[in-house]
């Protein structure tokens, strides 16, 4: 059974590449956010020289502030996301984005420009069709974006489908028709393929636009943001959260029990439950198996503690 996605909207981030929920948040989760884009835009903006509304973007943007980083693993969401992409994730990055109005500029003249994320890390293992799904994106609109041209993310729908030749030509074939305008009110939220052709309109609105994304990818992906998050943050977060910043969820060594006679990286193989402790969770949520990990594309599986290679026949000897 699902723990949270239906099945319509699995099937729109599987044609569309998306789906939307609006207003997730109620008034006071968003006026929680808020105080936190306050405090930390003004903190980043005098650490950087910045005036205080000039436009600022900030990665691994979870652990500037408590506000953000519960975001990242509140249980209601995690059902959605070990859903479409099963359990053995961590955190591969988080952007936050403050973008103030930019008056008198041209509504043609995009903010963020078109582009495929990772086209260039992924076309080599992509070459004979769509770009692989590596990465998995939850947009939080904390402002207020109900309204066209608010610095609003754009896209092309079912464009995560389309093979190498056609992201080459993409630019002979766009029409206006094609291009989705993302318009919601505040607290809603996004799960999206990165993959998607996106772009980004510029803030013709009168109030700043803020926004956060945070990633989540396999265990096996090196985060982008960051190298290693602070110990100090690991060592205090339950299990769960300590998978996702990326390391065990016992705080076991990441290349397994015998590191210096056999390193094993607990990124790729289990060599104890305990070390992804979003499996438990989310067989406890969901009672007896079958399971339904994973139907958003993604892997419900790895290889664990009792896994042996069964298939043991020579077939030049049989």
């Amino acid at each position: 059974m699902a723990l949270a996605a239906t099945a319509e909207q699995k099937e729109l981030l599987n044609t569309q590449g998306f789906f939307v929920i609006e207003e997730y948040l109620d008034a006071g989760e968003v006026a929680v956010l808020n105080d936190a884009f306050e405090e930390v835009g003004a903190r980043l903006r005098r650490e950087r020289g910045m005036a205080p509304d000039a436009q600022l973007s900030c990665r691994n943007g979870l652990v500037k502030h408590e506000a953000f980083l519960n975001l990242m693993d509140r249980r209601d969401i995690l059902r959605y996301v070990v859903d479409i992409v099963g359990w053995n994730l961590q955190n591969r990055d988080s952007v936050i984005l403050w973008t103030p109005p930019t008056p008198g500029r041209h509504p043609s003249a995009l903010s963020l420009g078109w582009h495929f994320d990772y086209e260039e890390e992924f076309t080599g293992i992509g070459i004979d069709g769509p770009m692989p799904w590596l990465d998995f994106k939850i947009g939080w609109y904390v402002s207020d974006a109900s309204e066209p041209g608010h610095a609003s993310i754009l896209f092309v729908p079912g464009s995560h489908l389309w093979g190498m030749e056609r992201r080459a030509r993409w630019r002979e074939d766009i029409r206006p028709e094609d291009v989705f305008e993302l318009k919601v009110p505040p607290g809603s939220l996004m799960m999206w393929r990165p993959t998607l052709l996106h772009a980004a309109s510029p803030n013709l609105g009168t109030h700043e636009r803020r926004a956060l994304y945070i990633s989540y990818a396999p265990r096996w992906i090196r985060p982008s943001g960051h190298v290693e998050q602070d110990p100090d943050l690991v060592a205090g977060s339950d299990p769960i959260r300590r998978q996702l910043l990326g390391a065990m969820g016992n705080l076991s060594h990441p290349l397994g029990p015998d590191p210096k006679n056999h390193p094993d990286s607990q990124y790729w193989f289990a060599a104890d439950w305990d070390n992804i402790p979003l499996k438990q969770w989310a067989e406890e949520q969901a009672g007896d198996p079958p399971y339904d990990w994973g139907t958003g594309y993604g892997v419900g599986t790895v290889k664990g503690p009792e896994y042996a290679f069964h298939d043991n026949t020579d077939p030049r000897r049989v």
